[in-house]
């Protein structure tokens, strides 16, 4: 994170007018990702640092809606705003290389139903679209399953800057003669330590793909152009 655009607690607190109880608490609600928590060494000793444009328009949010709507019901409905900045027509995204139809209906999206995907939802289809061929269809669904369950604004914005991975796991146990393999789903650092009998089957840096998608949202991917870029980004995998 660019230090230059950081901007300290106490500069926060003092230029939105809001307590250190306050902060903390829309913390806790889920209302103010984690990873925007940034702790930096000072002359003073550590500090908290934010990233100076979220924190600021996140506040403002809040507080313009807190009036109306419930403190436990806000996080929720600042994630369904935040998808719907990036919702972009499929038709759009036929170029880009991690968009795979056949994972729509595996993550919950019905493509004859809907007419564009979020953020969230274009994480998940990358994802198990980055593991069709080597996932079982039932580690597909585990996989999309881990996923759902964690997919609000906090997680994504944890994922789009820490070295987070979502990796496919198989165990195989034995006891009594029976045998059998059982199938993981775990989101760590890529240099995650497992036990020794675990076999890792697959691995998607989940930053990188979040990346790659913000950069085809942005872009409208697809057209004349999307075949190029698409052909760079197949390049770089």
């Amino acid at each position: 994170m660019d230090d230059e655009n950081l901007i300290s607690k106490k500069d926060v607190l003092l230029q939105t007018d809001i307590s250190y109880g306050q902060l903390y608490r829309w913390k806790r609600k889920g209302l103010i990702p984690e990873a925007w928590f940034v702790r930096r060494s000072t002359f003073t000793g550590q500090e908290t640092f934010f990233p100076r444009d979220k924190i600021l328009e996140r506040i403002e949010r809040v507080k313009s809606m807190k009036d109306t709507h419930p403190l436990d019901d806000l996080a929720d409905v600042i994630t369904q705003q935040v998808n719907a900045k990036v919702r972009v027509a499929f038709d759009h995204l036929r170029g880009a290389t991690w968009f795979d139809e056949a994972a729509l209906k595996e993550c919950g999206v019905d493509p004859a139903g809907a007419q564009s995907l979020s953020l969230a939802d274009a994480l998940c289809v990358a994802v198990v679209s980055r593991l069709r061929g080597i996932a079982r269809p039932e580690e597909q669904t585990l996989v999309q399953r881990t996923l759902r369950k964690n997919l609000d604004e906090a997680f994504l914005e944890h994922a789009a800057e820490t070295n987070l991975h979502i990796h496919l796991l198989r165990k195989k146990l034995s006891a009594g003669g029976i045998s059998a393999e059982i199938s993981l789903v775990a989101m760590a650092p890529l240099d995650a330590l497992f036990d020794p009998d675990v076999q890792r089957i697959g691995t998607v840096d989940l930053r990188n793909t979040l990346e790659r998608i913000k950069l085809d949202l942005a872009q409208g991917t697809g057209g004349s152009h999307g075949g190029a870029a698409s052909g760079k980004r197949e390049e770089e995998r």
